[in-house]
């Protein structure tokens, strides 16, 4: 499709469909109030939910004759004809056709969609085109054809190091929905707890605290699973083996066998303790069993302390499991090491920058016993360059997650609009991390970034942001660090024209409001 075509008005809504002609506001309808016709029904509720949350609009269903004469139609054409996504396809149904159709006039909105999942589309779209004037529904004027960029397009969520309840993972999807973004990647277990209730392994989530849960039961790991599926966002659990296993082994001691770490902070499991294999294989299996979609995430990142072939050997059972279990694995960029995976799998592209370990200048900050993990962590960074095209020899597609450009708990480097936020900016995102501006974020192209990692030619699954849990305490803590980076990561992954530096800023003064609407109080706002 052509690049994005717009007038002087500014488009409200993100992210930028690949061909646009817009015009001026229009009034749709008279008070506050829209009828909508032909959405399947989990589209006809998103919209209906979405649109009394952001705008305070009701809307209705007629039913019977007259269907052309209602304020929003849509029509489901399977075959009508547009591009595919490049990619991977994450989805429990993979294929279904996302491009569709809008057409916003005086008549009314009329969407022509490929399937329910592009209907889905179409109207989140046009949940961002509304706005309220004086009590009547006013709309901007458009005709708009769209498909995305990436099939994969997600937000890796670490829940382990801040466990955050159902309700607002909840409100997580509502936000990916709105934008586009179809992937929920839950980073359930790490040294600092593991969030998912185990049948065989109970002890891993006994709390320590006064009677507070802070993991999600299968049930209600389940209830979150069909919320998002209704949403059109599929959750991938991720269980992050062989290292990054602290609370596993602090729960169960005999997982370590006679293979003590070589630093008491760098724990994992050893291949050759069967104890830590059959623990494996039992949660895998697990995980397996709730993941929805195709894809189970196997962890694999930072095996500090773990010697190359010990690792290599316990990434190979964990992801004969996984496949025994008829599931495809995504990895974290340092499996690419063990030659385990291929083209069916995907590995996850993040040490973007690895000239920023600097082992000797960050021994002078730690004490001495820390000094060792140092070390380890620095061997592995060293090996990262060659990550990227040891997975294209493998014939293994890269999902990008850049930590310089996606890692969304980088510090910014803006002031803040508020000292209450400018406090926040100081205390908020990983100490470790160069603070970046919201520009350096924006600015980047997947394609672009994969042929300079991988000049062999790399097959590039799709694009995931990551936020990490160390520094968060709130949900307003993740609101800032979250938004509004991440409405930059959907533009990226959705648009095959994004919009330009200066225009993509401008349309957050028509976003802010929605943030809020979904919960997302705490956003970061700049200081202009």
């Amino acid at each position: 499709m052509p690049s994005a075509e717009t007038t002087s008005t500014v488009w409200p809504a993100i992210p930028t469909p690949a061909q646009l002609r817009a015009g001026p506001p229009i009034r749709l309808a008279p008070g506050r109030h829209l009828t909508l016709t032909g959405a399947d029904q989990g589209s006809s509720d998103w919209f209906t939910e979405l649109a009394n949350t952001l705008h305070g609009i009701d809307v209705t269903h007629p039913h019977g004759t007259g269907h052309s004469r209602a304020d929003i139609v849509v029509d489901i054409d399977p075959s009508q004809p547009g591009p595919s996504p490049s990619g991977i396809d994450p989805r429990p149904h993979p294929h279904a056709a996302e491009h569709y159709r809008l057409v916003a006039s005086t008549a009314g909105i009329r969407i022509t969609a490929a399937s329910p999942a592009a209907a889905f589309r179409a109207l989140s779209t046009t949940a961002q085109i509304l706005e309220v004037r004086e009590g009547q529904v006013w709309a901007h004027a458009a005709t708009v054809a769209d498909v995305p960029r990436y099939a994969w397009r997600g937000l890796s969520l670490d829940v382990a190091r801040h466990f955050l309840p159902a309700a607002d993972i909840r409100s997580v999807i509502d936000l990916l929905a709105l934008y586009g973004l179809n992937v929920l990647h839950l980073h359930l277990t790490d040294t600092e707890g593991w969030r998912l209730e185990s049948r065989t392994w109970p002890a891993l989530t006994r709390s320590e605290t006064s009677g507070a849960r802070n993991y999600y039961t299968r049930a209600e790991f389940n209830d979150l699973v069909a919320y998002a599926a209704r949403r059109q966002v599929t959750i991938i659990p991720e269980v992050d083996l062989p290292g990054h296993t602290g609370s596993a082994i602090d729960a169960y001691p005999d997982l370590e066998g006679d293979r003590p770490a070589r630093h008491p902070r760098l724990r994992f499991l050893h291949p050759d303790v069967d104890l830590a294999r059959s623990f494996a294989t039992d949660v895998v299996r697990e995980f397996a069993e709730i993941a929805p979609g195709p894809f189970l995430h196997i962890g694999g990142d930072e095996p500090f302390g773990m010697h190359y072939e010990d690792y290599a050997r316990f990434v190979h059972h964990v992801h004969t499991v996984a496949r025994e279990s008829g599931k495809r694995v995504v990895g974290w960029q340092e499996t690419a090491r063990t030659g385990v995976l291929d083209h069916r799998d995907v590995v996850q592209y993040w040490l973007d920058l690895p000239d920023e370990f600097d082992p000797e200048a960050i021994k002078t900050t730690v004490p001495s016993e820390y000094h060792p993990l140092v070390d380890h962590a620095a061997e592995t960074f060293r090996a990262a360059p060659g990550d990227p095209p040891a997975a294209v020899r493998s014939g293994v597609p890269l999902l990008m997650s850049p930590n310089s450009r996606i890692y969304l708990d980088r510090p910014y480097s803006e002031q803040a609009a508020t000292s209450s936020q400018e406090h926040d900016r100081s205390r908020l995102g990983l100490p470790a991390y160069r603070p970046t501006t919201l520009e350096q974020s924006y600015s980047w192209t997947p394609d672009g970034l994969a042929a300079e990692i991988a000049p062999e030619g790399a097959t590039v699954a799709g694009v995931e942001a990551a936020m990490w849990g160390e520094t968060l305490t709130s949900m307003d803590d993740l609101a800032f660090l979250l938004l509004p980076r991440l409405v930059g990561v959907a533009e990226r992954a959705w648009s095959r024209s994004p919009a330009p530096w200066r225009t993509h800023q401008a349309t957050w003064n028509t976003q802010a409001r929605f943030w809020s609407a979904l919960s997302f109080n705490g956003y970061f706002q700049v200081d202009r």
